[in-house]
């Protein structure tokens, strides 16, 4: 149901195609303008194969064997004279011989 209104119904309907043609012109515009997006194969091109080079002998740190245990890591402040928890087999270990109710004491 249309109501008589101020503006006519061909004018109404040429500001609707105006705007449509318009509302396309700028998203086409902007398309256009949107940069292409390169493929990143073209952009990074592989370098050479790196050839492995010569192993190196270890460090000093790096030798194998016992280490020295008296650095400042194992001076964690702990009690040095026990008591200590049993073995799993429920046995005290060497230097903790003495157990008293289920603790290892030197």
């Amino acid at each position: 149901m249309w109501h008589e209104s101020s503006v006519p119904k061909e004018v109404f309907l040429a500001l609707a195609l105006l705007a449509l043609v318009a509302g396309a012109f700028a998203l086409r515009v902007a398309w256009e303008s949107l940069p292409e997006a390169e493929a990143q194969g073209q952009i990074q091109q592989p370098g050479p194969i790196q050839v492995p080079g010569e192993i190196q002998v270890p460090g000093e740190i790096q030798q194998p064997g016992p280490q020295q245990q008296a650095g400042q890591l194992m001076n964690a402040g702990g009690p040095t004279g026990g008591p200590l928890p049993l073995m799993p087999d429920g046995s005290c270990p060497v230097v903790f011989p003495v157990e008293i109710d289920g603790v290892c004491y030197p």
